[in-house]
């Protein structure tokens, strides 16, 4: 009989076959130390001093790679021991027997070898993939003469040989909780130490070990404890450093200890006025010039705390120079200034004489640099005003004489109007204005000693009259300003 066409078969099996695709499935992978084992291989655990009290362990992952769930029907065990030495190997049972896709479940192996020399076991993990069925791994490690073995944790977290403990944040200058580390003989021999624990590396002074009462060997399966605290100094960083236990001449457990320096919070002055920066000091601009027993306008001055602490011992004082002539306010903060708060104080002049007047206003603290005593000295200076010129101007007279070279003209000024014109020189001022080489001049400049309301006369004298003639009429008040 003739075969059919292939394309007719072809098509019979697309038409029967549903539309294809993948069919979800299990996938066993187990792993020991991250790394994936092949069903026969081989683990070795490696040499183990006989008669240790913990033995050698090490952890298996059952990982399901595949896209639907995989069980693990292996009973009374989902991990079956057995060989020539399994009594010197022992399984932690898998938590779970049902891993869906993408799962994993771990278990522990733990060799304790009682007499020396090369051992063997086997484990089978039963599967419901279809490719492996069955997983099975054998185990060896050897047994070795009874030895000391050191092992270092904090509380129920175990330190690995050449690993880390991490102590956390302290601010610089302090100094974090003591932590307790124990040593432990993990061993099947007492361990000579060669010496307390101790620093390896630099920089030693970060980290603090308090050795009181550690012994000088530690029994197989005791324990001896030691603090360190974590006291960092310098700058804010990362910081690190290797502690070592040696025992035995030739053997050491070596771990690394690390924190993190944290800023310590300081209070940061600063000083301020007219948004020009005095935080070290300088000279304020002047007060210019002011009347005696006049007081003038104020100038601001502002102190902040640019800081994360509490500034504390503000204080203000005049050191040096015209302390009476320069007056200063109460600081608004009071003796102590917030991270990130400010006040002021305001400097006036109030000058009690002429001239140039000058003084210091300090600025102290007993912690505002970076949490030391920090002290800015402020130069105020002004002047006391001498007198304000007024130009007086007159009419001249017909006086005989007065244009002579003994004639001219007196003027005489004073605060009270209707005034003698007699010079007394505290209430009331003449002064000369004499012929000069046959002119005599009909103004003058006068420089009046304080503000205020003057009045004015002017007289004429002469050669034949040194009495002077008649005042002129009286000037009307000249107001000179206080400022």
């Amino acid at each position: 009989m003739p075969r059919p066409p292939v394309t007719n078969f072809l098509s019979d099996s697309i038409g029967l076959g549903g539309g294809g695709g993948d069919v979800p499935a299990p996938k066993l992978e187990i792993q020991y130390n991250g790394v994936s084992r092949e069903s026969g291989s081989t683990l070795d655990l490696g040499a183990e001093p006989i008669n240790t009290a913990d033995g050698k362990t090490g952890t298996v992952t059952i990982k399901n790679t595949g896209t639907a769930a995989i069980t693990l029907p292996g009973s009374p065990n989902i991990v079956a021991l057995s060989g020539t030495d399994a009594s010197l190997f022992t399984v932690t049972q898998p938590t779970s027997s049902n891993l869906p896709a993408g799962a994993s479940v771990t278990f522990t192996l733990t060799f304790k070898p009682t007499t020396e020399g090369a051992k063997t076991a086997t484990i089978k993990i039963q599967s419901s993939d279809a490719a492996v069925g069955s997983f099975q791994l054998n185990l060896t490690g050897t047994g070795g003469a009874a030895a000391p073995r050191l092992a270092v944790s904090v509380g129920a977290t175990q330190i690995a040989a050449n690993g880390s403990y991490g102590m956390g944040s302290v601010e610089i200058d302090s100094s974090g909780n003591a932590v307790t580390f124990t040593v432990r003989n993990t061993g099947s021999a007492t361990a000579n130490l060669d010496g307390p624990p101790a620093v390896t590396a630099s920089p030693i002074g970060q980290f603090v070990l308090n050795l009181a009462g550690f012994p000088t060997s530690i029994a197989a399966n005791d324990t001896a404890t030691f603090t360190i605290q974590f006291s960092p100094t310098g700058t804010a960083e990362a910081k690190s450093s290797n502690i070592a236990v040696a025992y035995n001449s030739s053997l050491s457990f070596l771990f690394t200890v690390t924190g993190t320096a944290t800023p310590k919070p300081v209070p940061t002055i600063a000083i301020s006025h007219n948004s020009s920066s005095f935080t070290s000091g300088g000279s304020i601009p002047t007060f210019g010039v002011v009347w005696p027993t006049l007081t003038s306008s104020t100038k601001t001055v502002t102190i902040s705390n640019t800081g994360t602490a509490t500034m504390t011992g503000i204080t203000l004082s005049k050191p040096s120079g015209h302390t009476g002539d320069f007056t200063i306010s109460a600081f608004s903060g009071g003796t102590t200034l917030a991270a990130g708060a400010s006040g002021t104080f305001t400097i006036q002049f109030a000058p009690s004489t002429t001239g140039a007047r000058a003084a210091v206003v300090r600025v102290a603290t007993t912690n505002g640099t970076n949490g030391t005593a920090s002290s800015a000295d402020l130069n105020v200076s002004g002047t006391g005003k001498t007198g304000a010129d007024v130009l007086v101007s007159w009419t001249g007279t017909n006086e005989k004489a007065v244009n002579d070279t003994d004639g001219g003209y007196k003027v005489c000024y004073s605060k009270t109007s209707g005034f003698t014109a007699v010079h007394n020189g505290t209430t009331i001022f003449c002064a000369d204005v004499p012929n000069s080489g046959g002119t005599t001049p009909v103004s003058k400049v006068i420089s009046v000693p304080t503000f205020g309301d003057w009045y004015f006369k002017v007289y004429s004298y002469g050669k034949y009259n040194t009495i002077g003639g008649s005042p002129s009429a009286q000037t009307s008040a000249v107001n000179v300003p206080s400022t």
